[in-house]
């Protein structure tokens, strides 16, 4: 009896060490595997130590350049990591970055955009903005871009995070139901790190502009679009997808409405931009526009 009693206590021993080592490895140890450069910066996926990223497998569709990863633990699949390059006419780059959780465990992320020591940013959260309430939309609790970043060799346009479950409505629509937005970032040592936690059975979409000229031509222009995006929330497309914008579908009997995001061709075709464009031509203009010309071909 006291034999099989110590065999019990050495086998629990050994499960909690494991166990213990496996959390470690989870919680603390990290790595980093470089994915992206251009025009000097760096793009590279920080993940758990014990994760495995398979080698890219790359595809060519128009101006998009896909590199495509999947995530394991032990052979065991636990999502992907996925890496849209788009070029638009005038040569400015969108880059979509997708992490999806299709797991059993949440995990823990960082993508960190590199050689950033001299940038300055600029914020296009100035101010808090007061979420309101639309008859036919609800609440969208989605805002401005994280803020451009000017780098010596160019600018970035940095989009926030986007965390969210992809569900099927009653009537059969397929939808994101966002759990949370993740507007602040860090930059130091230049580095600017994207961090997030990712639950199972959840994706993670962000993306960011890279040019080699400012993307206003003033910074009073650019602080102009800012505020008119920030008090008009449906003018400014926030959260951008190879596929185009996901935004707010109106609210149905169906509660999941209340947070539901998908593609709506009316709002892909960036009306908005191009009437800005008319009167305050801009890179950033341009640019938009260009990236829905893109996405409807």
């Amino acid at each position: 009896m006291n034999y099989l009693f110590r065999k019990i206590v050495i086998l629990i021993g050994v499960v909690f060490f494991m166990a213990l080592i496996l959390f470690t490895g989870m919680m603390f140890l990290k790595n980093e595997t470089e994915v992206y450069s251009q025009g000097g910066i760096a793009l590279a996926i920080e993940k758990p130590t014990f994760f495995t990223l398979s080698d890219s497998k790359e595809t060519k569709e128009g101006p998009d350049v896909t590199h495509a990863y999947e995530i394991s633990l032990f052979g065991l699949a636990l999502g992907s990591y996925t890496l849209v390059e788009r070029t638009l006419d005038n040569e400015v780059k969108i880059v979509f970055e997708e992490v999806t959780n299709t797991g059993w465990m949440p995990f823990a992320v960082s993508l960190n955009t590199k050689n950033l020591e001299e940038a300055k940013v600029k914020s296009w959260h100035p101010e808090p903005v007061q979420q309101a309430q639309d008859d036919t939309y609800g609440a969208d609790p989605t805002t401005n871009p994280y803020g451009t970043i000017a780098t010596g060799e160019g600018e970035i346009l940095q989009g926030n995070l986007y965390v969210s479950r992809p569900i099927t409505l009653g009537n059969g629509e397929a939808v994101n139901e966002l759990r949370h937005e993740i507007p602040n970032m860090t930059l130091e040592e230049g580095q600017l790190a994207k961090s997030f936690w990712l639950p199972p059975k959840h994706e993670m979409q962000t993306w960011f502009m890279l040019s080699p000229e400012p993307f206003f031509s003033s910074e009073a222009d650019e602080d102009k679009w800012i505020s008119h995006a920030l008090q008009n929330r449906r003018e400014q497309l926030n959260w951008l997808t190879p596929e185009g914008p996901l935004v707010k579908i109106p609210l149905t009997e169906d509660l999941r409405t209340e947070m539901a995001y998908a593609v709506i061709d009316e709002r892909t075709q960036d009306a908005v931009s191009a009437e800005w464009n008319q009167t305050a031509p801009s890179l950033f203009f341009e640019s938009m526009m260009q990236n829905a010309k893109a996405t409807a071909e």
